[in-house]
């Protein structure tokens, strides 16, 4: 009897594998092209910050109104309804999709200032 691995069958799922990944590849860089999942029409997050690791706070604006609303592990609550004039003359810009390495920067340049004063 032979008992050995059928290596056409190993090697044809590998292949179907491989067609699989790369069709899933293309359909994400497709719908990323035609703007699924970033942000549009009447609804934009000013801010955002975080509490806690679940835990954070995000400035909305929507239909001409700024809110407060606090995100954790339970439903999302608006906390208060705050002053659009106020906020704009902060220079609240909308938040986009920060990368890590923006992030990155921003810290680093903060812990030379540190360092550099005595």
């Amino acid at each position: 009897m032979d008992v050995g691995v059928g290596w056409g069958s190993v090697c044809l799922s590998v292949a179907s594998l491989g067609v699989v990944c790369v069709v899933a590849w293309g359909a994400l860089r497709l719908l990323a092209g035609r703007g699924l999942g970033k942000p549009t029409g009447a609804v934009r997050v000013l801010a955002r910050c975080p509490l806690e690791p679940r835990r954070s706070v995000y400035v909305i604006e929507a239909a001409g109104r700024c809110l407060l609303v606090g995100v954790g592990e339970g439903p999302m609550t608006v906390l208060a309804e705050l002053e659009t004039e106020n906020l704009r003359a902060d220079g609240a810009t909308p938040v986009s999709g920060t990368r890590f390495a923006d992030v990155l920067a921003r810290v680093m340049r903060r812990a030379r200032r540190a360092g550099e004063q005595p």
